[in-house]
């Protein structure tokens, strides 16, 4: 008989299994504690780099509002008075030299490099340093970026167009423009059924449309042609609405045409006044400030009567011919359905007086000799008429902050500098005639007519389908100009909608019939005119992180 046999574990084995047992806790306890501990340490160094990302992007947001405020200050800003934001997202800034000027070799007048986006023009530089440093308010965590950026201050009239808000181009004639810059501070719309050739550099801090701007309108292909950087001429054919307008925009004007989405940011201006509204620079005295063209003025004309610098009355007949006469009802502005009383200066006749001479060449300190201001408040419907310019003997810029009229050949040979700053600027022909002025047209024949001057003036712009005339007529007309050739050299620049002559633009037909366009930018800029203003302009020439 067999019997079930049990064996048994010796005591020793089972102390063994027990060790093991313990030994195999004990591991996996060692285990799980280092994957905990790996975790917290993944978890804070997660943690870590997400507070420095967040205090690295607070810090460049810093950077980034000390180079807007740059960008937004007007001339009675001091960049020394920059402060940083307050709070973003947490983090407080350090206000010790946030913004601050720097040395470099680059301050001073010269003109701008090729990196510049208005590379080729002459400018005033000074370079700046915004050191932003970010401190979160919930932890020890900061971040410091620095920027090094430059100022540019760039004499406005080195554009050949220059406009604050919307530019518009839609000759219905054809039309030139060559040389000097085309820049706006909003869109541009080019389009034309006729021909229009321009031949420089075109920049928009908003965008650029092949159509009109009052329609939407597309009236032509390929009638808008833009020189490239290849010096060949190419059709504006697409715009900011079409798909790869950045690319292909590249690729075919070589960085003759850009847009916002190239990277150009709108022009702070005017750097004459220390008013937010360009307007001010045609203030005429009590309401103006200091940068105004009254108080820059070394004559003035007001109701008639003519003052030094300081005030005093002159006698002008004691200097000869009195080039100033004080007309009503003189004419009428068929645009305007108005007779237009006039303060007429004989150019010719201001030029050969000597009392008038001596004011305009004794401006008040710092400012430019050759300054002109006219204005009028005692007659009704003033304005300013030009006369007998044809040849001017030296610099001259006239002012007034009321509709400017141009009569006859103006500055003919371009011998030296000259501007107008008004409300609103109309050139009336070599053949212009008072009498036939309330006239059909018919009767208001032009004839080929030459102005040489920079012009700052106003406009009417653009409401629905009311075109505001557009660039080819910013210069405005009364006459019949079919088959007659208006020459313009100069400068155009459009800051403010005009607030006296206020008519929409007519249309042709009756007020006027447009004449061949001739247009071109010819100011020297080693002899600008008298009271050029300034425009700002700030680049970001470099950046970095510090490491806190």
């Amino acid at each position: 008989m067999k019997r079930n046999m049990v064996v048994e574990p010796l005591a020793n084995e089972k102390g063994v299994a027990l060790v093991v047992g313990l030994l195999l806790v004990a591991v996996l306890a060692i285990l799980g504690f280092t994957a905990l501990t790996n975790s917290n340490t993944e978890l804070k160094i997660s943690s870590n780099q997400t507070l420095s990302e967040r205090a690295f992007y607070a810090a460049e947001a810093g950077a980034e509002a000390g180079l807007n405020s740059l960008r937004s200050l007007t001339k009675s800003g001091s960049a020394a008075n920059i402060a940083p934001p307050t709070n973003i997202n947490g983090f407080n800034f350090t206000t010790t030299d946030y913004v601050k000027a720097i040395a470099s070799p680059s301050n001073g007048s010269r003109t701008l490099p090729a990196t510049s986006k208005y590379a080729g023009l002459s400018s005033f530089c000074q370079r700046y340093q915004i050191t932003s440093t970010a401190n979160s308010t919930t932890s020890n965590t900061s971040a410091t970026v620095v920027y090094e950026v430059e100022e540019q201050l760039i004499p406005l009239f080195q554009f050949g167009i220059f406009y604050d808000g919307r530019l518009e181009m839609q000759p219905g004639a054809n039309m030139t423009f060559t040389n000097g810059r085309i820049h706006s501070n909003g869109d541009i719309y080019m389009q034309t059924s006729a021909t229009l050739s321009i031949d420089t550099n075109v920049t928009a801090a908003g965008k650029i449309y092949n159509k009109r701007g009052d329609t939407g309108v597309v009236t032509g292909n390929n009638t808008v042609q833009i020189k490239g950087a290849d010096g060949i001429y190419h059709g504006l054919n697409f715009g900011s609405d079409s798909s790869n307008w950045k690319s292909n925009a590249t690729s075919t004007w070589g960085g003759t045409v850009q847009s916002s989405d190239h990277g150009i940011t709108g022009l702070t201006l005017p750097l004459s006044t220390t008013s937010s509204d360009p307007y001010t620079i045609l203030g005429n005295g009590a309401s103006s400030d200091a940068g105004s063209l009254y108080n820059q003025s070394g004559l003035r004309i007001i109701n008639g009567v003519a003052y030094d610098k300081a005030g005093n009355v002159l006698n002008l007949a004691a200097g000869g011919n009195n080039p100033i006469t004080v007309t009503s009802s003189a004419f009428t502005d068929q645009r305007e359905s108005k007779a237009m009383s006039v303060v007429q200066v004989d150019v010719a006749k201001l030029q050969t007086n000597t009392v008038a001479m001596a004011a305009l060449n004794n401006p008040p300190a710092g400012c430019d000799s050759g300054i002109l201001y006219v204005s009028s408040d005692n007659i009704s419907n003033p304005s300013v008429r030009l006369v007998n310019g044809g040849t001017l003997t030296s610099g001259l810029s006239v002012a007034t902050d009321t509709p400017l009229y141009i009569q006859g050949n103006y500055n003919t040979s371009n011998s030296f500098p000259s501007a107008i700053y008004s409300d609103a600027v109309t050139v009336l022909s070599n053949n212009w005639s008072d009498s036939n002025s309330a006239k059909t047209i018919s009767n208001r024949t032009a004839s080929a007519t030459t102005v040489n001057a920079a012009i700052m003036t106003g406009n009417v712009p653009t409401s629905g389908s009311n075109y505001s005339g557009g660039v080819e007529n910013f210069i405005r007309f009364l006459e019949s100009w079919s088959g007659k050739t208006f020459t313009y050299g100069g400068s155009l620049t459009c800051l403010w909608s005009s607030r006296k002559a206020t008519a929409k633009w007519p249309s042709t037909g009756a007020v006027y019939n447009a004449p061949n366009r001739n247009w071109s930018y010819n100011i020297d800029v080693a002899n600008l005119p008298p009271g050029t203003p300034r425009v700002r302009n700030v680049e970001r020439i470099s950046w970095r992180q510090v490491n806190n």
